[in-house]
């Protein structure tokens, strides 16, 4: 009997240990429960590509940095806002990580039902994560609800769609990323760029675009681009586009405004063509006075043309139209407006 007994106690404890419990769940605040910090790690030695989807009904914060390590981990958090503890627990509960390897791929993958449990508009299920790869490796996102940071180095970043604020820097390769409503944070990105939002803010410094022409969209928020070479395509409505520290290169740029005052410190260009095209504002050009170009400048009947401050001789000169020749006229710089706006070309002290 005894040892039936100690058989029975010791399958019992084996029993518990393989059983799932509910976690530890915290209020964070008024109408908000977090389990505390939960950690995956496995070996990813070779892998080239993360991939980390999450469920639709899922939101919340995902951070992405790099270590020199052959590994792959999660840091986590597992959180509802809702105004009652048992829920939040149940609704935590049906929420689960997943962290694996597969074929030179890291998958990430955040999981909740669908449809969800919680009332949409008054509650969720939400996850902060801090996932942590190997240097170099190439990352895609589908986390439609989640704020994202990117920290590289990395190869190369893709959110196809997002409704979450996006904050990516150090990509050596491609970066192609899509939100609406939210900003947009670019430093040190290299390549072959593609970035869309609407009704926020793109804030980008240090791009090198050598892939092909990048293009950067917004609609309804402004464009402040910081030091940028290569061929690059930005349009924006209702909204500024600053571009200061410019060097365009490659077969071409072209940036377009529709009420969307432009303003472009070009720092030098030795190739290519930069077509400049607005609608109902102005055109605000700085360029060195060293500077080598022919300009075709041309505005509607309302507007004006200035040029001053660098060396030129005229080409052409008409009531709404001018063409200038600046040095030896390397490269063609063309700006044009239709509606009401002028057009500005300064120049300043070139090295």
């Amino acid at each position: 009997m005894r040892y039936r007994f100690e058989t029975s106690i010791a399958l019992l404890v084996l029993l518990l240990a393989g059983s799932v419990f509910s976690q530890e769940v915290s209020r964070v605040e008024a109408g908000l429960f977090s389990t505390d910090q939960i950690g995956i790690k496995k070996s990813a030695g070779g892998a080239k590509r993360a991939i980390i989807r999450s469920a639709v009904n899922l939101s919340g914060d995902i951070r992405v940095t790099v270590s020199e390590d052959e590994t792959a981990s999660i840091v986590f958090t597992k959180q509802a806002k809702t105004d009652n503890r048992s829920r939040a627990i149940d609704y935590i509960d049906l929420i689960s990580v997943e962290l694996t390897v597969v074929h030179e791929e890291i998958h990430v993958d955040l999981h909740a039902p669908n449809p969800a449990p919680w009332a949409k508009r008054a509650e969720s299920g939400m996850i902060v994560a801090q996932i942590v790869l190997p240097a170099g490796i190439g990352v895609e996102i589908d986390a439609m609800y989640f704020d994202i940071v990117a920290e590289g180095p990395l190869e190369s970043v893709s959110i196809p769609s997002s409704l979450g604020r996006l904050s990516i820097s150090s990509v050596a390769k491609s970066l192609d990323i899509q939100t609406a409503n939210r900003r947009i944070v670019l430093d040190d990105i290299s390549g072959r760029v593609s970035a869309t939002t609407s009704n926020s803010t793109i804030v980008a410094r240090s791009l090198s675009c050598t892939e092909g022409q990048s293009r950067i969209r917004n609609d309804g928020g402004d464009i402040d681009i910081r030091k940028v070479s290569g061929s690059v395509n930005i349009r924006n409505r209702f909204g500024r586009i600053n571009v200061v520290d410019f060097e365009p290169t490659g077969s071409g740029s072209i940036i377009r405004g529709l009420s969307a005052p432009i303003i472009l410190d070009i720092r030098s260009m030795p190739e290519g063509q930069l077509v400049v095209i607005n609608r109902d504002e102005d055109i605000e050009v700085t360029i060195p006075d060293t500077f080598s170009a022919f300009l075709s400048l041309a505005v509607d009947d309302d507007g004006e043309i200035s040029a001053s401050g660098f060396p030129f001789t005229t080409d052409l000169v008409q009531d709404n139209r001018l063409n200038l020749l600046v040095g030896e006229g390397a490269v063609d710089i063309s700006g044009s407006i239709t509606g009401k706006g002028n057009i500005y070309v300064r120049g300043i002290q070139g090295e």
